[in-house]
Parts: C-alpha cells; sequence; structure tokens
C-alpha cells in the first residue's frame, strides 16, 4: 500500500508582509486506492464560525414542516403495503417513509425524530442508532423483494451548508442494482487491489494505519476511524466495519456508530463545524475485496458572503481541497476517542 505526495510551491511577494518574497507549498496527494487526488492547501487560520438556525427553525416548525408531528402522517407519502405494511416503518419517534422525488430505484427518508431542530450538542446515541437501525429495516425489505439490489447507501445532510433543505432531522436510504459512481469506482478497485495483493484493501488500511499512528483515530466496537490520506473534503474521516455486506450488519453496529458521531460532533462543535455529509456505503453481497465503510466530511461556509466551502476545483476538476493537514487533525480527534 502506498501513499504518495507531491509538493508544488509557489512564490510570490506578499502585501501582507510588506512585499516580502514568500514560498507556499500544494501539497498533491493520491488515495491509496483508487489513485484520485487532493490538495492540501495553504490554511490562512481563519477561525470556523457555525451559522445559528435557532430563528429558521422557529419560523420553520410546527405546520410549516412536513416531518414535524402534526405533518408527518398526513404530508408524507407512502409504500405499497407489499413491500412495507401500512405504508411507513415507524420506531419509536423514527418514521421511515418514500421519497417525493427519489435518487434511486429504492429510495427511502428516515425522519429521525420529533424535535424540529436537532443541534449537534444535542443529539443522543439512541437517537441516531434508532434511525440507522430504521434505514436497516428498511433496507431488509427490500433486499428481500428485489433480487436484483446489489449496491445500498445511508446518507446524511445535515443542515443547509450540506445540501440539506429540511431543518427536520432526516437521513436518506439508497438502494439499486446500479451503484454510484463512487460505489463502482470503489469496487472496482478494490477488486483489483484484491487480484494483486490477495488482501481486503480496506482491512490492509486500517492495519497499515494503525502501525503508521499518523492518521488513525481509535476504534468504537467493531468501526475502526482514521483520516483519509487523501481527503474528499477539508477533513475525510473513514469509518471501516468489520462487517463485509448487509447481511453481517446487526442493531450492535449502529450503537457503534452512533457513539462515534458523538465523538465527531463533540470534536466538531470545537473547532466551529455546524454541519456535515455522512455516506455509509453498503455491498449487498458479500465478497472477499470490500468492507462496508462510511466517510463523514464537515461543511462550513465561510466570509460575509456565506461562501461555500466547494468550488470548481471539486465540481469540475473533481479535485477535492483540504484546508488542514489530515495528520494534524487526526491527532486532535484521536483525543475524543479516548474518552
Amino acid at each position: 500500500m502506498q501513499f504518495t505526495a507531491h509538493e508544488e510551491f509557489f512564490t510570490f511577494h506578499d502585501p501582507m508582509q510588506n512585499g516580502k518574497l514568500i514560498e507556499r507549498q500544494t501539497e498533491i496527494r493520491f488515495d491509496p486506492l483508487t489513485g484520485e487526488s487532493s490538495r492540501i492547501i495553504y490554511d490562512p487560520g481563519a477561525p470556523f464560525t457555525p451559522t445559528d438556525y435557532t430563528d429558521l427553525a422557529k419560523e420553520t416548525e410546527g405546520a410549516k414542516c412536513p416531518f414535524c408531528s402534526e405533518n408527518i402522517f398526513s404530508r408524507t407519502p407512502t409504500f405499497p403495503d407489499e413491500l412495507i405494511e401500512g405504508g411507513r416503518l415507524v420506531l419509536n419517534e423514527t418514521v421511515v417513509f418514500p421519497n417525493l422525488f427519489p435518487y434511486s430505484k429504492h429510495n427511502a427518508v428516515v425522519r429521525m425524530c420529533d424535535q424540529h431542530f436537532v443541534k449537534p450538542s444535542e443529539f443522543t446515541a439512541p437517537m441516531i442508532a434508532q434511525s440507522f437501525m430504521a434505514a436497516h429495516q428498511y433496507l431488509q425489505k427490500v433486499v428481500e423483494s428485489d433480487a436484483e439490489t446489489k449496491y445500498a447507501s445511508i446518507n446524511w445532510n445535515y443542515l443547509p451548508p450540506s445540501g440539506g433543505s429540511i431543518l427536520h432531522p432526516h437521513i436518506h436510504v439508497l438502494a439499486s442494482e446500479r451503484p454510484t459512481n463512487y460505489q463502482a469506482t470503489i469496487a472496482r478497485a478494490s477488486e483489483y487491489f484484491y487480484k494483486e495483493q490477495s488482501v481486503n484493501f480496506f482491512s490492509q488500511l486500517v492495519k497499515t494505519e494503525a502501525e503508521l499512528d499518523q492518521r488513525f483515530i481509535g476504534s468504537i466496537g467493531s468501526i475502526d476511524w482514521l483520516h483519509a490520506f487523501a481527503p474528499k473534503g477539508h477533513t475525510d474521516f473513514i469509518g471501516v466495519f468489520k462487517a463485509a455486506s448487509f447481511g453481517e450488519l446487526t442493531a450492535g453496529h449502529w450503537d457503534e456508530l452512533a457513539e462515534s458521531m458523538l465523538r465527531f460532533l463533540q470534536y466538531f462543535e470545537m473547532i466551529g463545524i455546524g454541519s456535515f455529509n455522512l455516506g455509509l456505503f453498503i455491498p449487498v453481497d458479500a465478497n472477499e475485496s470490500e468492507r462496508v465503510h462510511v466517510r463523514l466530511v464537515p461543511r462550513f461556509t465561510s466570509g460575509v458572503l456565506d461562501t461555500s466551502d466547494i468550488n470548481v476545483f471539486n465540481f469540475l476538476h473533481n479535485e477535492p481541497l483540504c484546508l488542514r493537514i489530515p495528520e494534524h487533525t487526526a491527532k486532535d480527534v484521536a483525543k475524543f476517542f479516548r474518552k
């Protein structure tokens, strides 16, 4: 397994230092599985400042929100009874129903709780675990009813900077016989790695990162956490499950994921991050080359213009940018996993 990086240097006269000639570094890193590149860029050190959504939450809750308690069973669609009897899955406060505007052959929305706006510090382990357990139950019904299903994912856009269009906490569950670009890339690359190395890439990644102790963060039960060498955002946390496929997932995994999330949320709060994207990628059929894994990327806006953290490099160059040095971030986050 290779961790390859290339350094570039740009020289210019800095007006902030009285015209002093300075050099700034950009480090181009290559993903050890896919070879895709990311760039570690200069960090000016500006603090992150999360947006306060308290007032907006008051304006959008209750009668104005389809996910609030008074509307959840009247303003959300239902599944055919052949898939889910009664049209929705209900697990305490968690409610699973179809996405009105689907992204995939199978696409459920999981309303996580009754509370309309949940601040990062207000999430609880049972709230998160129960939501993922409900998603699991939905996927179980999909897999049982549609034998063509090969790829599944559970996805969380938390708050508007991440692309979340409703403040009320919810996650998306997708399943299909056709993968997303990410799923297809990982499937091909991990299969090639296994054929060449006779070892599972994700198992080897965890082993190597734990030995190097540069980006390894810690373990919560059967989930091993590390920071990506070539990040997909300004930070990029990878959790590798000791599960090869959907059939190996249990309620215990969701408890462990929930406990992990609480620790990341504490870290985000410390550095001023209030939003994130999470993607949990689940091969439906067991194979020797893949593993269930999750990626967690914080999201933010900056400056008086609320500028997005994603720009032309991410979208059109397919070249993620990272402000923070992954090895430094991993050490900071690891402190929360030693508690």
